[in-house]
């Protein structure tokens, strides 16, 4: 049996959270779940995921601050990094992407999804 990869989804929306869970669960992914920014810095302290996918809008600690704060460790390890948001698209957008950001507009098909996930760790 091939090594699990692992997949850790930081959101405060449950529904969302179980939705991508149960999707990347059944795609063979290992899932991690943070429920925020903070709860997600905890997380990375001691798992070192494959991906990252995080939802931009957050309490405390938000998926921009939470980027700014990972993107080092994580690319330099070659972990890529999703992020999702529901905000129509915004100029910023293009900094984050450029800084190596994958950004994901919500409401996305789970296939979609799915099939960028699939591409980054294959």
């Amino acid at each position: 049996m091939q090594n699990q990869q692992t997949i850790l989804v930081m959101d405060d929306d449950l529904a969302l959270q179980t939705v991508l869970e149960i999707a990347l669960r059944e795609a063979g992914y290992q899932v991690v779940l943070a429920n925020n920014g903070e709860e997600g810095l905890e997380r990375l302290k001691t798992l070192s995921p494959n991906l990252v996918i995080s939802d931009i809008m957050m309490p405390n600690i938000d998926g921009v601050e939470l980027f700014e704060r990972i993107k080092d460790r994580l690319q330099n390890e070659g972990i890529p990094i999703f992020i999702m948001t529901a905000l129509t698209r915004k100029p910023w957008f293009a900094d984050l992407e450029a800084e190596g950001a994958v950004i994901i507009q919500k409401p996305f098909e789970m296939d979609q999804l799915l099939n960028l996930v699939h591409d980054l760790l294959s």
